[in-house]
């Protein structure tokens, strides 16, 4: 038997499905870094005393987290709906927005033992981004 007879098949996937995935990774990334987060000491603490790394809880911070995380959740959708054009242009800006704050947070807490976890879990997300970023500056132009 021919060995072409053993090989799988490996079809392409659309850039847009791609750009979807690596976002929605991207989410699960930050479900699970905040999830053991609860894990960290004194972090429930600060949590009950509506402290937040960035100072007290106040409606206007939260309405900010919020956006922060709203953003990448959209994009798992405006990946896929949007055109080509805006498409490509909205990945790569927002994919590097998202890694510099990636690199900010790395940077805050590089020198933290019980944050070890969560700067592992912002270098896979650099990685996440590169990939976002790097598939939408390589998006196929059209053939006509």
């Amino acid at each position: 038997m021919s060995s072409k007879f053993n090989q799988l098949n490996n079809p392409q996937v659309n850039i847009k499905t791609k750009l979807a995935m690596y976002w929605t990774s991207r989410m699960f990334l930050y479900i699970y870094a905040d999830y053991f987060g609860l894990m960290v000491p004194g972090h429930l603490e600060r949590m009950i005393a509506v402290e937040t790394p960035v100072g007290p809880t106040t409606p206007g911070l939260l309405i900010v987290f919020s956006v922060l995380l709203i953003i990448p959740a959209l994009m798992i959708l405006g990946s896929v709906v949007l055109k080509p054009s805006i498409n490509k242009w909205l990945n790569i800006v927002v994919g590097i927005f998202y890694a510099i704050i990636s690199i900010l947070m790395i940077v805050g807490d590089i020198n933290n033992e019980w944050m070890a976890y969560f700067v592992l879990y912002q270098f896979v997300e650099l990685g996440v981004f590169a990939l976002i970023v790097v598939t939408a500056w390589k998006w196929p132009k059209e053939v006509r």
